[in-house]
């Protein structure tokens, strides 16, 4: 029986190390410093889906990794090394489906956070590339909360596929301002051949006040990020 004990006693102790991380990482005060309405139910909600699918994937993980340093000290290098494969097709194929399946939830999270202005795009962040589709269909909607921050969250996990939408913002006259040139500056940041000809063509082109403002403003906060 303490044989037994000793044996499973890493993976209690490695599981239980992912519980908690997960459980202190998701914690809805983390995300709430001054709730109103209805935030801290959606923020419960989110969060708690959240804790389910990465708890599940590291539980998976921590728990092979263990294995493997296991199998390493018995010298059982094929066994670690079949593991060890196991574990990097895991983390990469199953990986890509529980960002997925977070990424709306994620969202759900930064829309109804109530945190400084710092932290705000700490969601998406966390999120990471797979809640850009998300995030650039929402930002069509001129009545977004929080839009400027999406935009720029765009800008920080380089959803390159965003920008069509953005193009249509920088674009769009009837914007405002600060949003064009927010378009405009993570447009800049995405830096590819598409981009670059949409900034110089808008640059060329732009003969009006507020075209120019826009530009001016974009490159006041590419030069001051």
């Amino acid at each position: 029986m303490k044989r037994v004990l000793l044996k499973i006693l890493p993976f209690v102790l490695t599981s239980l190390v992912v519980v908690i991380f997960w459980k202190i990482w998701t914690e809805t005060d983390n995300y709430a410093w001054n709730p109103q309405g209805k935030e801290l139910l959606f923020l419960d909600i989110a969060l708690t889906s959240i804790f389910f699918y990465k708890t599940v994937f590291w539980l998976f993980v921590a728990n092979l990794a263990v294995l493997i340093v296991i199998q390493l000290k018995r010298k059982k290098y094929k066994i670690a090394g079949i593991t060890l494969l196991i574990v990097i097709v895991f983390y990469v194929f199953v990986g890509q489906y529980v960002n997925k399946k977070c990424a709306p939830s994620y969202y759900q999270v930064f829309l109804n956070q109530s945190v400084a202005e710092g932290y705000i795009t700490k969601p998406i962040l966390e999120a990471g590339y797979y809640i850009g589709a998300v995030l650039t269909e929402e930002i069509a909607n001129k009545e977004m909360k929080y839009r400027r921050y999406a935009i720029s969250g765009l800008e920080k996990i380089k959803y390159r596929p965003a920008t069509e939408t953005l193009e249509r913002i920088l674009l769009d006259k009837t914007e405002i301002e600060v949003f064009r040139a927010d378009a405009y500056e993570t447009l800049h940041s995405f830096d590819t051949e598409e981009t670059r000809k949409i900034l110089n063509d808008f640059r060329s082109q732009a003969t009006d006040t507020l075209d120019k403002k826009v530009i001016e403003l974009g490159d006041y906060f590419i030069k001051n990020k």
